[in-house]
């Protein structure tokens, strides 16, 4: 993981440029956990480890840990220094982030408990196509990271961009499943929790388009990036056209009261 990107200078409160940055930097360290999850669960299955699939279980409590905090904190910010635009518009992108984080995580524990029911090791084939989805979901999920990090929207497009890929191979890896259990009846369970399996590879990329759009939302279109810097700062795009939405995140701690105005940004 990169340094991340400088926030916006100019702040009247230095103590709201920490604060974002905190956020920022938590958000990305949720994100590599999560990411090592569902590299975790793939191997797990396609190897049919159970020592890797019980540690995507141990490690869950992590990922919520990450989420709460984060949640909480974000709401404190809001309440304390009321931000503008600008800058409220990165700290919902970078909720809706996290939230498609835990997301994507859910689903990789979906997978490890797939292998820990023992219900019927995969055949080769199926196997294959599932180390084939799980790298191209792990590479979406890892480039939708790196443009959380830059704040870079050439990096964001390249992820929507290439989500049709995904859903590509997941349609024809689905199929050829289903061509094996009409073959053979017998392993029809196993068959219908390794289609099970490629739908959740499948929805760790959506989760991963999903990032990519946030960050996008907060890079002007048409900003160029540099191939050295290549890098924005959370809260220094200018509005787009379409505004974020306000996210719903869970289980978030209440937020302290609002700060009076004189404290503002």
């Amino acid at each position: 993981m990169s340094s991340p990107p400088p926030v916006l200078e100019g702040h009247i409160s230095k103590a709201f440029d920490g604060a974002l940055a905190g956020l920022h930097i938590r958000a990305l360290e949720m994100g590599g956990l999560v990411l090592d999850q569902v590299r975790e669960a793939a191997r797990a299955y396609t190897e049919w480890d159970m020592h890797a699939a019980a540690r995507v279980i141990d490690r869950a409590s992590m990922v919520s840990a990450y989420e709460a905090s984060i949640d909480h904190d974000q709401f404190t910010l809001i309440a304390r220094r009321q931000p503008v635009s600008r800058d409220l518009r990165a700290i919902f992108a970078l909720a809706k982030s996290v939230a498609e984080l835990q997301r994507a995580e859910a689903e990789a524990r979906k997978i490890a408990r797939t292998v820990l029911q023992q219900n019927g090791r995969p055949a080769r084939a199926t196997s294959v196509d599932v180390r084939h989805l799980a790298q191209l979901a792990t590479s979406l999920l890892r480039l939708a990271l790196e443009a959380l990090d830059r704040i870079d929207g050439a990096i964001a497009r390249q992820v929507i961009e290439r989500d049709d890929e995904l859903d590509g191979e997941y349609a024809a890896g689905l199929r050829r499943l289903l061509t094996h259990a009409m073959e053979d009846p017998r392993h029809l369970d196993v068959a219908m929790e390794a289609a099970f399996v490629l739908k959740s590879l499948e929805a760790i990329g959506e989760h991963a388009r999903i990032i990519a759009r946030q960050v996008a939302s907060i890079v002007p279109e048409g900003e160029q990036r540099s191939a050295e810097g290549g890098s924005g700062s959370l809260g220094d795009a200018p509005p787009p056209d379409t505004p974020s939405s306000s996210p719903s995140p869970t289980g978030s701690a209440s937020p302290a009261a609002s700060a009076s105005p004189d404290e503002t940004h």
